[in-house]
């Protein structure tokens, strides 16, 4: 018999593939009015950017929870369950929490006819639950840009942009500016904001100055993008006057496959040219005596022949898989990609399962002597961790951006 809790998850996955994206705060300020404005119970810490931004949010709330506070975390996307998204002090929202908070979002729109999205339904939940659980404060990031991303009805004491490059452009605008302006649209009155090396000044701090707000720039030339996340998370959580023995705790976090190394095996969410660029000189830094096996999957927004442009003359072998997504890109348009890019079709692996490719990936480098990088979306995460021996609860859907690619609406 299917469990109240996959009744509403069935209910998600239809709002996510039919519902597409609405960028604009309009409905989560009307959900959130009939909620009784749960985001205004709590103190908040709002992160933006392209890159980077998981990590980050990640350790802030590491390092707050190192000083004794209860702390909620809100990220996504998830890798093997939804709940994943919505943590306080680490640890997942329950199916029980879910469901008590899903019944009553589901009832409210459906009574006030609010159209709202799935991310922007997940929002809700997860401010609903932390104000429900009384958290000391919360670390939330944003879903897709910042202006208008759902989360952006909040109000925080600090506001943070890890990075900026192209990516999400028919969202966002096609230019770097553009898109800085978009998450500078985070930035509220009065708030500092600290930003990441890769920001545009000039831009995000204009939109700071209009607002009064004191804009930090993190400077310094990072080997990798661990120590450059490091960099601006330690930076913000000085302005929130945490202690340093907090701050070294919470720095040590890191988000599951983010530059996540099992034995040697490496696994990374990276999904864009900026992504793999910095995902291969960290590879490069860890392991510089050793020939690079390249696992990946990518969604087809994303710029693939970018991507593998970083990487062809590195790897030295391609093993193509192709994730359980309506957006997977196909194993042999990848392929077609990478012999475009001169890149000899030997060297290319393709048409196996998950499963299957991890297998053969591990035991030509365990001969080799060589390593493993597995990148690209998220989709292909969970199975392959699952090759790896791991076992983590898992949804009977994947929730994760299911939405019809064209079904996108216009900003309020």
């Amino acid at each position: 018999m299917v469990n109240h809790y996959q009744q509403l998850l069935d209910k998600l996955l239809s709002v996510n593939i039919n519902g597409g994206i609405k960028l604009g705060l309009e409905n989560s300020l009307l959900l959130s009015n009939a909620l009784d404005n749960p985001h205004k119970k709590f103190p908040t810490v709002h992160i933006a950017g392209t890159n980077g931004k998981g990590s980050v949010t990640t350790k802030i709330a590491a390092a707050l929870q190192a000083t004794g506070k209860k702390v909620g975390l809100y990220t996504s996307p998830h890798i093997s369950t939804f709940r994943e998204r919505i943590r306080i002090n680490g640890n997942m929202i329950s199916e029980e929490q879910v469901v008590e908070h899903l019944d009553t979002i589901f009832s409210i729109i459906e009574k006030q006819q609010i159209p709202a999205t799935f991310f922007e339904l997940t929002t809700l939940l997860c401010f609903s639950h932390f104000a429900h659980e009384n958290v000391d404060i919360a670390v939330i990031e944003t879903g897709l840009g910042g202006r208008f991303d759902a989360t952006n009805i909040i109000t925080p004491k600090l506001s943070v942009i890890t990075s900026i490059s192209l990516e999400h452009t028919e969202f966002l605008g096609n230019t770097i500016e553009a898109i800085a302006k978009e998450k500078a649209g985070i930035i509220k009155p009065t708030v500092p904001v600290v930003i990441g090396p890769h920001v545009p000044y000039s831009i995000v701090n204009g939109v700071a100055a209009a607002q009064g707000s004191p804009c930090i720039q993190v400077l310094g030339d990072f080997p990798d993008y661990h120590a450059e996340n490091n960099a601006v998370a330690g930076k913000a959580l000085e302005i929130l006057n945490v202690d340093k023995e907090a701050i070294t705790e919470g720095l040590q976090a890191t988000p599951p496959c983010r530059l996540e190394v099992i034995d040697k095996v490496i696994l990374d969410a990276a999904h864009n040219p900026d992504g793999f660029y910095h995902m291969l000189q960290a590879t490069k830094l860890r392991f510089p005596h050793q020939k690079l096996r390249l696992v990946v999957g990518l969604s087809s927004n994303k710029d693939i022949e970018g991507c593998f442009n970083i990487v062809k003359g590195e790897a030295i072998h391609f093993y193509l898989v192709e994730a359980n997504s309506s957006r997977a890109v196909p194993t042999e348009t990848m392929k077609e990609i990478l012999i475009k890019l001169e890149v000899e079709p030997a060297l290319i692996t393709s048409g196996k399962s998950i499963a299957e490719t991890m297998n053969l990936a591990i035991d030509e480098a365990n001969k080799a002597g060589d390593i493993v990088v597995v990148c690209g979306t998220f989709f292909i995460l969970h199975e392959v961790r699952q090759a790896l021996g791991f076992n983590p609860p898992e949804d009977c859907h994947n929730l994760n951006e299911q939405h019809k690619p064209n079904a996108i609406k216009n900003f309020n």
